[in-house]
């Protein structure tokens, strides 16, 4: 597992939001691409948070996954008062990724090991998926635990990455 990195196997394709989308965009985004979260980058593709299915419900946040539940248990104490229910759904409309978004998420680099990608998973339950940057904390790729169980099932995968492996040995 040594020799298996995670540009091996990482997903190139990132989509990313911005820091000032609605969360209403973002969730948006989340359940039409059937993603666990998304990285939240700044206009220079920089990492500058994550932004997950566990952010909307742990952080609070106005718009949330379970939304209808709470928006119907608060319209029951709002309908005697109109400005309240205006005042919450302008609420819901108007947050954006920062304000519920990980600031601080867990990276991994492209040269880190399919074991290191592994144990980071293992010793973080919550974290999925994680965003994988260079240098200089550009999104590079994302990888999720889907894609670790992908490995195991995907034979071409196996086969090109004894094909990079044999070609590093002919190098050396």
């Amino acid at each position: 597992m040594n020799n298996i990195f995670v540009k091996d196997f990482m997903t190139t394709e990132v989509i990313s939001v911005k820091p000032y989308d609605r969360t209403v965009d973002v969730a948006k985004v989340l359940f039409v691409n059937d993603f666990n979260g998304a990285p939240v980058a700044d206009k220079d593709n920089k990492l500058v948070g994550l932004i997950t299915e566990y952010d909307f419900i742990e952080k609070g946040s106005p718009l949330y996954f379970s939304p209808m539940g709470k928006l119907l248990e608060e319209l029951t104490l709002f309908k005697e008062d109109e400005s309240e229910i205006e005042k919450k759904i302008k609420e819901i409309i108007s947050s954006k990724a920062e304000d519920i978004m990980n600031k601080e998420p867990l990276t991994l680099s492209p040269d880190n090991t399919l074991a290191e990608a592994a144990d980071l998973f293992v010793g973080h339950h919550r974290v999925n998926p994680v965003p994988v940057v260079d240098k200089d904390n550009k999104v590079v790729g994302i990888v999720s635990r889907y894609d670790l169980i992908k490995l195991y099932a995907d034979p071409s995968f196996w086969t090109k990455l004894f094909s990079r492996i044999d070609a590093e040995k002919k190098d050396i």
